[in-house]
């Protein structure tokens, strides 16, 4: 992985949300939460949406009954299905999250016209997937896990920009740790440091060797100078956790 440049691969992305009921005209039967709060460390101080072109990147989760889809290659093909056939544009993932207590299973939809989304979900049950019933489910922090394919670009050692995402960055570090630790690490990190407008979450990517750990940088206002910051700070503090 050093010595490239551009790398490809499968990865996942690790962070809390609040989540709860879809807010639809259309009378969902299956269990739709959305994301009330994307970014929350950067929206959090940056008070977005300013105007209309600037609003707020919106995700929905669709969870299913078993706890996660087993074969992602059949997730894959279901969804490329959907897409070729109905002429539905939409971006979807695996995922999983905290529920009532439990983790459950998910698919994570993003969308420009969500006027579609009971055209896909249903589409996705024709196809075999299961979704949790319809309830109301008032605002709560979720801890979300999502397998997606990522297409990244090393800009300077170990710190990369994500191809696909706008102000999305991947910092390498060298060893993985718990959530908690992470959540500690990351508000110590902000609380001692005069640039707060930015979001972190886990993240990693697969290769050979094995998990290449990573944290995730959302930034509008980025720098390469902040994110050497934030790489050396995360690094250093990793590092003293045995």
């Amino acid at each position: 992985m050093e010595n490239k440049k551009l790398v490809e691969s499968l990865g996942f992305v690790i962070k809390k949300e609040k989540i709860a009921s879809l807010a639809s005209d259309h009378p969902f039967n299956e269990l739709i939460l959305e994301d009330l709060d994307p970014f929350p460390g950067f929206y959090d101080h940056f008070h977005i949406p300013v105007n209309e072109i600037e609003q707020k990147p919106r995700s929905v989760f669709a969870v299913i009954k078993n706890r996660g889809l087993n074969e992602m290659d059949d997730f894959i093909r279901i969804t490329t299905k959907i897409k070729q056939e109905k002429g539905l544009r939409f971006d979807a993932v695996m995922g999983w999250l905290e529920y009532q207590n439990s983790t459950e299973g998910c698919i994570r939809i993003n969308m420009e016209d969500y006027a579609s989304l009971p055209g896909i979900i249903a589409e996705y049950s024709r196809n075999g997937i299961d979704f949790l019933a319809n309830r109301q489910v008032k605002p709560y922090i979720s801890l979300i896990t999502v397998r997606k394919y990522m297409i990244i670009e090393e800009i300077a050692s170990g710190i990369y920009r994500d191809t696909e995402m706008a102000d999305t960055y991947y910092l390498k570090v060298n060893k993985y740790i718990p959530w908690p630790a992470f959540e500690e690490i990351s508000i110590a990190i902000r609380n001692n440091w005069d640039h707060k407008v930015y979001d972190a979450a886990q993240a990693g990517i697969y290769c050979k060797r094995g998990v290449v750990e990573m944290v995730r940088i959302y930034d509008r206002k980025s720098t390469l100078e902040n994110l050497k910051y934030l790489y050396d700070k995360y690094n250093l503090e990793t590092d003293r956790i045995l």
